[in-house]
């Protein structure tokens, strides 16, 4: 029994360790950078989906995408990675709004770290630009 419990602990303690992923908004063109690898959207919070589609319709923010009680979201984005194919940091594209920021960048880290987004390898430095869209109706 103390074998099943070392694991989990072990890795419990090496993720805590882990140096933090950066997530930060800039305007910027990721077009010229290698697409990441997109293995489906498993790990899309609906949750977020649903508090963009608040966010929208309540205009509180002006997001991309909406066409009358529908939300149809998307933006591009940059992803760093680590040597070791860890993330590193998360650019998303400035949205003039904090709390919808926080939002998307909460997403997408969680949808990265389940391995709906991953590297290719193809660059070296790490970098790479991917999409985030999806489409809410309330």
């Amino acid at each position: 029994m103390k074998h099943f419990l070392a694991l989990p602990m072990a890795m419990a303690l090496m993720a805590a360790s882990a140096p933090p992923v950066s997530v930060v908004t800039a305007d910027g063109d990721w077009s010229r950078l290698p697409r990441l690898g997109q293995y489906g959207y498993e790990h899309l919070n609906t949750k977020m989906m649903v508090k963009l589609h608040e966010i929208a319709m309540q205009r509180q923010c002006a997001l991309p995408g909406v066409v009358g009680d529908r939300l149809d979201f998307g933006i591009s984005f940059a992803a760093q990675f680590n040597p070791d194919g860890s993330l590193h940091q998360i650019v998303i594209p400035k949205l003039n709004c904090p709390e919808a920021e926080g939002i998307v960048g909460g997403a997408l880290l969680e949808m990265i770290h389940g391995g709906d987004y991953r590297p290719t390898g193809k660059n070296p430095d790490g970098w790479y630009r991917g999409d985030f869209t999806f489409a809410f109706e309330g």
